[in-house]
């Protein structure tokens, strides 16, 4: 393995800065997941694009009534009706189970905005939950001594993730709750729904195979900062000496994915994009129910019908899968051994002990997934979390330890 230094001068000279609304789009990426504690691959986010930062308020209340997998899939909601505006611009965006956090450049801030009130009007319509949000101009942040750095994550050819460093967007956050930047206010009626395109929710939660999924956080305190990129390295590299073969560990796998026609799990998509009137939400239930029966003969008999061929994206559904991701720390669904449940807990205890880190670990059965589609052709994300409460659960314990 390349040691820091010896990364960080190899990719330095092929990075060069994009500029404008294309930031994103054109910065080069990687496709080892422990690159990202190299720092040749990352740019600081442009000055003049904003943070956006959104959750879900009394989201732990939400999920302790069994409301988790509308908390997944608002979050989504949140990222598709973006992203469904941003037309050609590739913004960068993090799922955080009940939330989503994403950079907007200046050019479309107005119409997130307008964008992101829709959706709140239409979670308070739907599932009776407050959507919160709100956006801090990054030179802002940057004027406080902050830093925000970005990388691109290639997941597969077709489908990337943005990677956040620094601590610009905990002080962004910070700053929306005590009221600071433009705050969400989304109390006017909308004649027209967001455009939630793509959005998707058809899918069974995922069984464990090996004991139990594990929803990881993990961060390194403040006092340790100045060693974070190392500290990370070196965790990273103990996780996958814990569990050495991802394709064990990854909670999505082909044949755990099952496509779902229980009209209790189907509901929920068909509430946020089956229109307003009863009779349209049937009409987009059907649709769903035979769609859904088209991709699973496909699936199952491995027959390609028409365009769509159920056996290749299956593998890129798994290969797609957001199980392993940072933004600011490090997120991770496992599917983990009661003894790599164990081994695990004891490495990041003695860390969390020494000072090093905060953490969180929620435990469950099943790995939830919901899916941003932007076509059959392998642009496909599935954002991925636990199940009962995943993420949220996870952060929850690490605020713990942070107050202790």
């Amino acid at each position: 393995m390349l040691t820091m230094d010896s990364r960080r001068l190899a990719g330095t000279a092929a990075q060069v800065a994009p500029t404008g609304d294309d930031f994103f789009k054109n910065l080069i990426g990687f496709a080892q997941f422990s690159d990202l504690t190299d720092p040749s691959h990352y740019l600081p986010a442009p000055a003049d694009w904003y943070v956006l930062v959104t959750d879900i308020k009394g989201s732990t209340e939400a999920i302790a009534q069994g409301k988790y997998k509308e908390v997944n899939l608002i979050g989504a909601a949140i990222i598709m009706s973006i992203l469904n505006i941003a037309e050609a611009v590739s913004i960068p965006y993090a799922f955080g189970g009940d939330g989503a956090t994403m950079l907007i450049p200046a050019s479309l801030i107005d119409k997130t905005l307008q964008t992101l009130a829709a959706v709140q009007a239409k979670v308070q319509a739907s599932f009776n939950l407050e959507l919160r949000g709100g956006c801090v101009p990054i030179t802002a942040l940057y004027d406080e001594g902050a830093t925000l750095m970005v990388a691109k994550f290639h997941l597969s050819p077709n489908a990337s993730q943005a990677v956040f460093q620094g601590n610009a967007l905990s002080l962004a956050e910070n700053w929306l709750k005590r009221g600071g930047g433009t705050v969400l206010r989304g109390q006017r009626k909308h004649d027209k729904d967001p455009d939630l395109q793509g959005l998707e929710c058809r899918w069974e939660p995922i069984e464990n195979r090996h004991g139990k999924m594990l929803s990881l956080l993990v961060k390194v305190t403040p006092p340790h900062a100045a060693q974070g990129w190392q500290l990370y390295d070196d965790i990273i590299h103990e996780i996958e000496s814990i569990y050495p073969e991802y394709a064990k560990s990854c909670p999505s796998y082909v044949e755990g994915l099952n496509i779902s026609f229980k009209p209790s799990n189907l509901s929920k998509e068909m509430k946020l994009r089956g229109g307003r009137s009863w009779f349209t939400q049937v009409i987009y239930f059907v649709r769903m129910l035979v769609l859904n029966s088209i991709g699973n003969f496909s699936f199952k008999s491995k027959i390609k019908i028409a365009f769509f061929d159920g056996t290749k994206y299956l593998s890129e559904m798994v290969a797609n899968s957001d199980a392993r991701k940072f933004d600011e720390m490090l997120r991770m669904v496992l599917d983990s051994t009661n003894e790599q449940h164990r081994t695990l807990e004891l490495a990041l205890d003695k860390r969390y002990k020494s000072g090093q880190i905060t953490y969180g670990i929620h435990t469950s059965s099943q790995a939830l997934m919901t899916c941003l589609v932007f076509n059959l052709a392998g642009n496909h994300v599935h954002l991925i979390d636990g199940a009962d409460g995943g993420y949220a659960l996870a952060a929850k314990q690490m605020k713990q330890q942070s107050a202790g």
